[in-house]
């Protein structure tokens, strides 16, 4: 079997290598983190398109799909988009409150007659196939990710692997609880300024608390006597993925019951301002699955957290004008930790790429955040967190980061200066997550969304496999393989670096990034396990030359690029 080489290259600072100026060292014996693959998120109807699974699966060689796991309920439950105002008429836009939307404070206020109707609540009982009747499993987005499920699920063996992931964005409306909060922009058709969450828009089930207080309620009589909100919650996570996995044939790898629970917003979404409430959540779901036999061997993901850029965001969050504090991604790690139960049901930590508004890109500038992430920090960085706070690695869990976004579209942005925020900047941020966050998956929010590519997708129909950040992720996405260990590497700035093991495979993966503006010469020296290498086959990427396809010598171990100002470079070979 030929032994296959790609590598990928970003900064290290491993004091166990020498680094020299121009020159790039690793070892197959400086082992870090497991590669568990790379992906994005699917939620519209594209995925049944030819041009996108070709994308997808065959040039980008996708090895994970994330799929959302808002439950959809049929007709009585969500008549009218249950029951909310919207331009079907039924009722119309603004509705009788003036505001767009349907608000309510818990179970009982969503059963309110509200434009001369009363919706309706499906009770989950014990018996889940029962309880799949409820759930509507034919909407054409659903059907679009469970193609691709099916089709992921069929190449799992030349992709080395396919893991089908999902995330919860909110459960059931009449599960949840008046936050105190109100939205506070307003632009029609959107919630008018003032609505207060929860409330339903359109068919979207924005915001309000999840109900753990685990207290039975009548409106929740099962037939056998009443239940809590919290149990509905997890029969209905349950039915749900039994239900997915019935119509499509495929098994999730793992679930995450709640998309970045900080956030509360006009479209699907639920606040969990403690760590305590949603290690609740978490063990009252885990609980019910391991009950089923198709079901127990799922793996729980999460928090879905988004990290910003700074120590404090790390620990709580407090937007402006509210009171109260929510727990931010450490703080929710300790707490899920100090709960043995809760610590048992959680199988890998999940972090999200963006700044405190769940939109905005992180940057460039983590230096500090990864390492906090893995393992907290001693000393206090600022008065206004604790001290000492434990990160991921400190647990003995892996962490994916499942979702970030919001690059411009350009190779350059901006075009003078430092090309942080365009699509050599999707470079920097795999290179810093994989190595000083030492994250054992990446995925974007969506690989396309329409005809263009825009600042939440890698490509569009139109750009294809030609768009900017489509070839920026793809240095990555397509030769580093589920089961890759990532290498201990050094080489000098302004140049990075990363290397990846595959043992069963036989093949190594290296991708080399150039942070000047200026041309750089590298050496590449090869340890000697791998001194036979004699070519590599390389692309290259910058900008006006996407990617381009050449081959680079190797003479006795050892080999000589030079990288054009601001560019990746993927080098494979095979011996």
């Amino acid at each position: 079997m030929p032994f296959f080489l790609s590598l990928s290259v970003f900064l290290l600072a491993s004091p166990l290598l020498a680094e020299e100026p121009g020159s790039l060292t690793f070892s197959p014996s400086a082992r870090k983190q497991v590669i568990d693959g790379f992906g994005t998120c699917l939620s519209k109807e594209l995925g049944q398109q030819d041009w996108f699974q070709r994308l997808y699966y065959d040039d980008l060689r996708c090895s994970m799909l994330r799929v959302d796991l808002v439950p959809r309920f049929v007709s009585p439950y969500s008549d009218f988009t249950y029951n909310s105002p919207w331009f079907h008429g039924k009722p119309s836009l603004p509705g009788p409150d003036g505001n767009n939307v349907r608000t309510y404070s818990d179970a009982a206020d969503y059963t309110r007659e509200f434009a001369g109707r009363r919706a309706r609540i499906a009770v989950m009982g014990p018996d889940i196939d029962q309880n799949l009747k409820l759930l509507d499993f034919d909407e054409r987005a659903l059907k679009a990710t469970g193609t691709m499920a099916q089709l992921g699920q069929s190449k799992s063996a030349e992709l080395g692997g396919f893991k089908l992931i999902g995330s919860l964005w909110s459960p059931a409306p009449w599960l949840k609880l008046a936050s105190g909060n109100t939205y506070s922009k307003g632009k029609h058709p959107f919630p008018k300024e003032g609505a207060a969450f929860p409330f339903i828009w359109f068919d979207n089930f924005g915001g309000g608390l999840l109900d753990v207080s685990d207290k039975p309620l009548e409106i929740f009589n099962d037939g056998t006597g009443p239940t809590s909100s919290l149990t509905q919650f997890a029969r209905c996570l349950a039915a749900y993925l039994r239900g997915y996995q019935n119509a499509f044939g495929v098994k999730f790898y793992a679930v995450s019951i709640q998309n970045e629970p900080f956030l509360e917003l006009f479209y699907n979404s639920c606040l969990y301002r403690e760590g305590t409430a949603y290690a609740k959540a978490l063990k009252a779901a885990r609980a019910e699955l391991v009950r089923y036999p198709d079901l127990k061997d799922i793996k729980f993901f999460g928090p879905e957290q988004c990290i910003g850029n700074e120590s404090t965001f790390l620990w709580y969050f407090q937007p402006k004008g509210e009171k109260l504090r929510r727990d931010m991604l450490l703080k929710m790690l300790a707490d899920i930790e100090a709960d043995p139960a809760a610590a048992k049901a959680l199988d890998i930590y999940a972090i999200h790429g963006y700044a405190s508004d769940g939109i905005s890109t992180t940057g460039l500038g983590l230096s500090k955040v990864w390492p906090w992430v893995r393992h907290g920090w001693t000393t206090a960085p600022n008065p206004s967190v604790p001290a000492p706070v434990k990160g991921f690695q400190d647990y003995g869990k892996r962490c994916w980061m499942t979702e970030t976004s919001g690059e411009g579209t350009a190779w350059q942005d901006p075009s003078n200066g430092f090309p942080s925020k365009g699509a050599f900047g999707i470079v920097l941020k795999i290179m810093q997550a994989l190595d000083q966050g030492e994250q054992n998956a990446w995925l974007y929010w969506q690989l396309a969304d329409g005809d263009t590519v825009n600042e939440g997708t890698l490509t569009g129909k139109t750009e294809g496999a030609n768009s900017a950040k489509y070839v920026a992720a793809k240095h990555f996405f397509r030769d580093i393989r589920p089961g890759a260990v990532m290498l201990e590497t050094r080489v000098a700035a302004p140049l990075d670096a990363c290397v990846a093991l595959h043992e069963k495979d036989r093949t190594l993966t290296l991708v080399v990034a150039n942070s000047s503006s200026d041309n750089q010469s590298l050496r590449i020296a090869l340890p000697p396990e791998m001194k036979s290498i004699r070519q590599f086959q390389q692309h290259t990427s910058s900008n006006g030359a996407l990617w381009k396809e050449s081959t680079l010598a190797v003479d006795n171990g050892a080999a000589q690029i030079t990288l054009p100002g601001y560019s990746v470079t993927t080098l494979a070979s095979g011996y």
